[in-house]
Formats: structure tokens, sequence, C-alpha cells
């Protein structure tokens, strides 16, 4: 089972080996799919993390009870790829590359690869995309 999680921690969370622990006493896979962690300020992190209903469940409970702020994340962006124009206006603020021009200058969207930033919402001249909320884990 895979879900995703945002992160956001205080600055005196940013020096613990979370991710680590997490691994190690939960059996979880963790994919960090973005990041914006910095030492004396706190940060955020965007996490796939992947393992039993149980594994998960016992993750978020001790994430939760180490005082971190954790949000389920629900379905990804939306695309409506029939109104494209392939501008590619969106793919100039795609950090994660989820979003792209191929050969033929088709935009090309990998929902795998989105971290649900939603910056392609604004960029975006034909309004095309959406995002789903967020809700407390």
């Amino acid at each position: 089972m895979k879900k995703r999680y945002a992160l956001r921690f205080s600055p005196t969370l940013v020096e613990q080996p979370l991710v680590s622990k997490l691994v190690r006493t939960y059996d979880v896979d963790i994919n960090i799919l973005n990041a914006d962690v910095a030492s004396g300020r706190g940060g955020k992190l965007i996490v796939e993390l992947s393992g039993t209903q149980e594994a998960l469940s016992g993750s978020v409970a001790w994430l939760l009870d180490s005082g971190i702020l954790v949000s389920e994340m629900f379905k990804e962006l939306t695309f409506q790829e029939e109104g494209c124009i392939n501008c590619g206006a969106c793919t100039a603020v795609c950090s994660s590359r989820a979003l792209s021009m191929d050969p033929q200058w088709k935009l090309v969207y990998d929902p795998a690869l989105c971290v649900v930033c939603s910056l392609c919402v604004q960029a975006c001249p034909m309004q095309l995309f959406e995002v789903s909320n967020e809700r407390e884990a």
C-alpha cells in the first residue's frame, strides 16, 4: 500500500533523524517527492510511504506524537488534456518534471512524478489544471 503525506515540522525537529527512524521502526519505504528543509527554520516534506496498512498507521501515529503536522494527500492533479494547446507554460514551473514536452512539442503529464505543488494551476493560461485539497490524517 502507498500513501502520500505532507509533513510539516518545527526548527527543533529538523535536527532529528526522522526518516531513518521511520524506516527502521515501522518497516516502511519512504520516497521523498519534495523537500523544503533548512536548519533553524523548520520544513516541509512531501513523501510517499509504502508498506502495510499497519505500518503506515503506526508511522503516522509516531509522526504526530513527535510533533509533526501530517496531512494525507488525496487525489493528485486533475488535467483536462483535451483543452491543452501545448504552450508549455506549465513545464517552466514544474520542478518535479511531471509536466514536460515530448519531441513533437506535445505536453506530457506523468502523475507518478507530480508532487501536487499547484504551480501549474497558476501557470496554465487555459486553466486546465485543478488540485484536490489535503485533509488532516
